[in-house]
């Protein structure tokens, strides 16, 4: 007769690679692990281990320079964030933080790549594996994005050609250097709006540089982060990358 505790026995016995179970962690890629094992700056159940390649149990305690390793596994999300919801990495004393839209076990500790304010929307990426959100935030060129921006109900009066030379301008904030490419003013019917591509610039950054040219920008829509698109995942909605999406954004 098979016993309800079953499962997580599997679970616990179950075998995998030290530096793929060090890299799930989140605090490195499989390629570091592989360095600070053979620094000896891990340890399974006591035992310090610098050999490459070894399988260790899930159960098994594990350490990278005294502190124990979160065996979670690595999960990334994406999300069409609505209006109302905030995205901090403090999300814990926000109301209505963006996690509250996502169902996962609460050993899950998901943070967002960006913040994002209440009235900004569109795609947002959240992960436990801080390794994957730094790189991505700290590459050299920056994931393409595309913005939608809206700006007050007279915007047609707002924006001109002259704006939109602004726009295209080089842009400088907190000494770092900001292009925006694809400018295009959209006007059909009471729909009137800018769209735009640029290199990682957060939602606030770009509602900063806005308001340095005298455009107060009242939503900031988030329609592309990189290859991923809204396609299929309406406002509110959430799904968990393809091994394929994490690939393509591992390569930034």
């Amino acid at each position: 007769m098979n016993s309800k505790n079953e499962p997580l026995k599997k679970i616990d016995t179950e075998m995998v690679r030290l530096n793929k179970l060090i890299s799930n962690s989140g605090i490195c890629s499989r390629r570091e692990a592989d360095k600070f094992i053979k620094l000896g700056m891990i340890t399974v159940n006591g035992k310090t281990v610098n050999k490459l390649g070894i399988k260790v149990m899930i159960s098994d305690v594990v350490k990278y320079d005294g502190q124990i390793i979160n065996k979670i596994k690595s999960k990334y999300i994406l999300i069409n964030k609505p209006k109302g919801f905030l995205a901090s990495s403090n999300h814990k004393k926000a109301k209505k933080p963006i996690n509250d839209l996502i169902n996962l076990p609460s050993q899950y500790k998901i943070v967002p790549i960006d913040n994002m304010g209440r009235t900004a929307t569109g795609l947002l990426l959240l992960s436990n594996d801080l390794h994957f959100l730094k790189k991505l935030n700290y590459s050299k060129k920056g994931v393409k994005m595309r913005y939608k921006l809206t700006f007050d109900k007279n915007i047609d009066k707002n924006i001109d050609k002259n704006n939109i030379d602004k726009i295209k301008k080089e842009h400088y904030l907190n000494n770092k250097k900001i292009e925006f490419k694809n400018v295009s003013y959209i006007s059909s019917g009471s729909k009137k709006y800018l769209e735009l591509e640029c290199f990682g610039i957060q939602s606030t950054e770009i509602a900063k540089i806005f308001k340095g040219i005298n455009l107060l920008v009242e939503q900031v829509d988030r329609l592309a982060y990189g290859s991923l698109t809204k396609k299929d995942l309406t406002r509110g909605k959430w799904r968990d990358l393809t091994s394929r999406e994490i690939g393509f954004l591992q390569m930034h």
